[in-house]
């Protein structure tokens, strides 16, 4: 059984790397509502079976992306779908197709990198960009203890005036 902890650490960011980052945020929403539609349309709640047809077409729309974006949108997505269709199942929607409010980007192993354990780099449309993080107690706690991993993805949140990070960490529980 395995045991995983979220930490979010606020990120230190310039004002050229905050507009590139709204940009992204802009172009992730746009994938990820076509890619709810298509998925809702078609009655697809497989991962695989998304990427597989809609994969190719995210590509094209977004050709600047680098591409793990229009796999991770179709994480996103069908987590989404999945969860929606399950409350609509008992009754618990009010509107015939998800809307999509909050909005964290996923970030798998290939578009995020930990630089030390102060910055963290992001590949965007615009190359890779470096953001400083503001390490706290907590997130010290699960990196400098050898029994919890730090997880390959991790979620990037975009508010008004600052930009979070959402760092997983994984530790491996054995039941006697």
């Amino acid at each position: 059984m395995k045991l995983t902890r979220t930490v979010k650490v606020e990120c230190v960011i310039s004002k050229r790397n905050m507009i590139v980052l709204r940009e992204l945020l802009s172009m992730y929403k746009s994938m990820l509502e076509h890619a709810l539609n298509y998925a809702l349309k078609n009655n697809i709640k497989s991962f695989t079976k998304l990427k597989a047809r809609i994969y190719r077409k995210l590509r094209g729309i977004y050709p600047e992306l680098p591409s793990h974006y229009a796999y991770t949108v179709c994480q996103d997505a069908c987590t989404r779908v999945k969860s929606f269709l399950k409350l609509k199942r008992k009754g618990l929607t009010y509107t015939d197709k998800p809307e999509v409010r909050r909005i964290s980007i996923w970030l798998d192993d290939h578009l995020w990198k930990l630089n030390g354990c102060t910055e963290v780099r992001i590949a965007t449309h615009k190359g890779w960009i470096t953001l400083g993080i503001r390490p706290h107690k907590l997130f010290w706690k699960y990196m400098n203890n050898p029994i919890w991993k730090l997880y390959s993805e991790a979620k990037l949140k975009i508010n008004s005036n600052n930009v979070e990070l959402l760092l997983t960490f994984r530790k491996e529980e054995y039941k006697p």
